[in-house]
């Protein structure tokens, strides 16, 4: 049958892109270094923050916080900076889904070992929606990953 046949009988064709299930997540994300690992600050030499794409429905903040990383460290590995070899690096993330808090099991992670946090959901509609606005008004990530300087060089040198 052909589109006009189907709408002469009154039925449309199925969207393509019709899911079952919620609709893929936006998140925000900023990514940090520090000389030291206790005072953090925007990451300069690249555009520090962005939004992303859930890839797969239910990824997480987490995988998306890994995936800037790699991207990140992708990046370092081009310049060719053998300072950034020192450098602590962090990335958070936030989901910005209005409608649903985030309720990764795997967000919170630090250099691997997981929290288990719900956070309350914020009005993240009310704010300017990129990372550095979200820090800057306190809201807490739905995922912090950090690597150390050696866990950094690994990830750079491959």
């Amino acid at each position: 049958m052909t589109d006009d046949a189907l709408a002469a009988l009154g039925l449309n064709r199925p969207a393509e892109d019709s899911r079952v299930g919620p609709p893929p997540r936006t998140y925000a994300y900023l990514v940090q270094v520090s000389a030291d690992g206790s005072h953090w600050n925007a990451d300069w030499t690249e555009p520090s923050g962005g939004f992303e794409p859930e890839a797969r429905p239910a990824a997480g903040a987490t995988e998306i916080a890994r995936r800037v990383l790699r991207r990140r460290f992708l990046q370092v590995r081009a310049d060719g900076d053998p300072h950034r070899h020192s450098m602590w690096f962090r990335v958070d993330v936030w989901s910005l889904d209005p409608a649903t808090p985030c309720h990764d099991p795997a967000a919170h992670s630090v250099n691997g070992a997981v929290r288990s946090t719900t956070r309350a959901h914020h009005k993240l509609g009310a704010i300017a929606l990129s990372g550095r606005h979200l820090l800057s008004g306190g809201i807490p990530p739905d995922a912090v990953e950090i690597r150390t300087p050696a866990q950094a060089r690994r990830e750079i040198d491959g």
